[in-house]
């Protein structure tokens, strides 16, 4: 997690100790909210793979970042989210998703789904 300081200067110290206790508190409620899934995953005898393991992990941080944001929104009083959020903001978001996609060529990806078929 990083931390800003008043005029929004990153805060980059190893050893930030404010960072690492809110890292540890997140991570408790996380934890606290994940459990009754593991308990009954546990209690069935089931094994979840892997990638659905972080995928639910990854859920549960986002639902508890946003629960949070929702919350300061408001504690600040703002009443409608173009007073925190621009249409430039989701602009320059939907340009950062868009580069992290990468496209496969079909016929690439069907040979290297099926390397047996000759083509």
């Amino acid at each position: 997690m990083k931390l800003v300081d008043p005029s929004g200067k990153e805060i980059t110290s190893k050893e930030n100790k404010e960072a690492n206790e809110l890292e540890s508190q997140l991570e408790k409620q996380i934890s606290k909210l994940l459990e009754p899934i593991f308990t009954k995953i546990q209690l069935s005898g089931a094994q979840i793979p892997q990638q659905q393991l972080l995928q639910l992990t990854s859920a549960a941080h986002q639902m508890l970042f946003n629960r949070m944001v929702y919350n300061l929104i408001l504690k600040s009083g703002i009443k409608d989210l173009k007073e925190i959020l621009s249409d430039d903001d989701v602009e320059e978001m939907q340009t950062s998703l868009s580069n992290q996609l990468q496209f496969v060529d079909r016929s690439a990806a069907e040979q290297m789904n099926n390397p047996d078929q000759d083509m």
